[in-house]
């Protein structure tokens, strides 16, 4: 079946504005969820229709998913959404369950990538360039940084949607029918859990002073030298593992902040951890 696009230039542009405030509508269960839902609605009601019962569906179901991927380039998988609701508006067939598994697995590696681009590198670079005009006192150096920061982002915030759009109005029903939306899922989700494995090590900095042995001459032995040799960064890992199973189990965050904060004094007393 043939998907006829409902949506034009002038949708997308709707849309764009509206994506600006993606990230002003963030909580703690969903994080992006509401600005997503809020940058989508108009479309999505031109998307639907009059049939109001596949709108509500469609309005709860991304209110309801966690989204979080770096502003720039969230409109990637915005873009596809729509394209793929669309589809989902023309046939009583469409799997939904293949949004959400296509916003999960690209949420990962996207901000990995976002994140290494945008926050780490252009902002600092940006900065670096204002700094010194900052610091004698010229008024152009916030104006700069302004230019700097914002453009880039503007630019691939706004073709990342159109992208996203005119790559799932194209592609999705092909690759649905080739199986290839899996196997990208796949690969999407052995990249981001790569990038967040460095993620944890590269943020989380956790190391023990303690020494074994210390009381026999030459005999002692550096306990985080020795668990380095085994694998780099246990530690930070350990803690990530034990914080995700605690999530897991339904422990809220804040408890679970002032724990970890509470729990890392103490043993940094104790002289477990440094």
């Amino acid at each position: 079946m043939m998907m006829t696009s409902k949506l034009n230039k002038a949708d997308i542009r709707r849309v764009f504005v509206r994506y600006i405030a993606l990230n002003c509508l963030n909580d703690y269960p969903g994080q992006m969820h509401g600005g997503y839902v809020f940058s989508m609605l108009p479309a999505l009601k031109k998307i639907y229709g009059d049939d109001e019962v596949k709108l509500n569906e469609a309005l709860m179901r991304h209110q309801e998913e966690y989204f979080n991927v770096t502003p720039a380039i969230a409109g990637l998988p915005m873009g596809i959404t729509l394209a793929m609701e669309e589809q989902n508006a023309q046939s009583d067939d469409f799997d939904t369950s293949t949004i959400s598994g296509m916003k999960t697995a690209l949420m990962g590696p996207l901000s990995a990538i976002g994140d290494t681009v945008f926050p780490a590198t252009l902002r600092i670079i940006a900065t670096a360039m204002v700094t010194q005009m900052a610091a004698k006192g010229s008024v152009l150096a916030p104006i700069l940084f302004f230019l700097l920061w914002n453009i880039p982002n503007f630019l691939a915030r706004y073709y990342s949607l159109k992208f996203g759009y005119n790559l799932g109005s194209d592609f999705i029903i092909k690759s649905a029918e080739s199986n290839m939306m899996q196997k990208v899922s796949y690969a999407c989700s052995v990249v981001g859990l790569m990038a967040i494995g460095a993620m944890c090590f590269v943020n989380i900095k956790i190391s023990t002073p303690l020494v074994i042995g210390g009381a026999v001459k030459g005999g002692a032995m550096k306990l985080q030298t020795t668990l380095d040799t085994i694998m780099p960064g246990m530690l930070s890992l350990l803690v990530v593992g034990i914080v995700y199973w605690l999530l897991d189990r339904g422990v809220k965050v804040v408890p679970l902040l002032l724990g970890t904060m509470v729990i890392g004094f103490i043993l940094n007393l104790l002289g477990i951890i440094a």
